[in-house]
């Protein structure tokens, strides 16, 4: 194997790797909680472009996995790309549930990684009660990876043809010495 070769293999495999990390952190996940508490914070950020800084308010979601017993936090804000514009309702529901109905199994649909050292949170997109045998299947995410799969496998052929298309035309002229 070329040097060329190894070079746009590794390429490749860093374009694949930094898609595929994109894809898990933006594709919805869901998991069955029970809430236990729910609380809104003022955040402080500084604007990099005129250096002013600005407080927003950020509800926070906290929870118990059911299966794993581990504590967890979400944030709860309004999301343009999900179409989620309704984390006022998002916070009465959380609230419901870690007061009238403690305990309740819970179904958490969210995107997003808890990345302590950078204070990053899962946003939660719904809340919805279900039963503790519930079995979550997520349709929609399958149908999309194997859409992207299938484009990625097409633009793969497309351009390995232009590229074998390219090295025999090239190969075809005349030596100009």
């Amino acid at each position: 194997m070329t040097t060329m070769r190894k070079l746009g293999v590794a390429l490749a495999v860093l374009v694949a790797l930094l898609f595929a990390g994109t894809l898990y952190y933006f594709m919805p996940r869901a998991t069955k909680v029970s809430i236990t508490k729910t609380e809104t914070k003022i955040r402080d950020q500084k604007d990099p472009a005129t250096g002013e800084t600005r407080s927003r308010d950020v509800g926070l979601v906290y929870a118990v996995d059911l299966k794993t017993k581990e504590a967890l936090a979400f944030r709860n804000e309004d999301n343009g790309w999900y179409l989620k514009f309704d984390s006022e309702d998002v916070a009465a529901q959380a609230s419901n549930f870690a007061t009238l109905d403690a305990g309740e199994t819970v179904l958490l649909k969210y995107y997003g990684l808890r990345i302590p050292i950078l204070n990053m949170f899962p946003n939660v997109l719904t809340l919805e009660k279900v039963d503790s045998e519930f079995v979550y299947v997520p349709w929609v995410n399958m149908i999309v990876l194997i859409v992207l799969l299938v484009l990625f496998i097409w633009g793969g052929v497309k351009a390995r043809r232009l590229f074998d298309t390219a090295k025999a035309k090239l190969s075809k002229r005349p030596d100009p010495s």
